[in-house]
């Protein structure tokens, strides 16, 4: 069953194309306002840190139970572990970015 397509739905959404990693595809003209990356920054250390707590509460309750974990058994490391590298990666992303604007 075929739907009719309204051109007028369509033209009237106006979205920037964005890539995966959040920037308008083919790059931002404008630079993010120095405020709003330390504020991420901010939130990417919190998240860091919430991370690594709970990163040491859940081995904690594994070895308590005398348990591993499955995934860390596979892949040779956990999802919270590739979670903590990828907030690393992003706090190190936004370091850069701000340094950039700065110097």
């Amino acid at each position: 069953m075929d739907l009719p397509q309204s051109s007028t739905l369509n033209s009237s959404i106006s979205a920037p194309a964005l890539r995966l990693t959040g920037h308008e595809a083919g790059g931002s003209s404008h630079p993010m306002d120095p405020a709003c990356i330390e504020q991420l920054l901010e939130e990417a250390r919190g998240l860091l840190a919430s991370l690594k707590i709970d990163k040491s509460r859940i081995e904690a309750r594994l070895a308590e139970f005398g348990r591993t974990d499955p995934i860390a058994e596979v892949k040779g490391y956990s999802a919270l572990d590739e979670a903590i590298t990828s907030c690393q990666e992003a706090i190190h992303a936004l370091d850069q970015s701000l340094l950039v604007q700065e110097g």
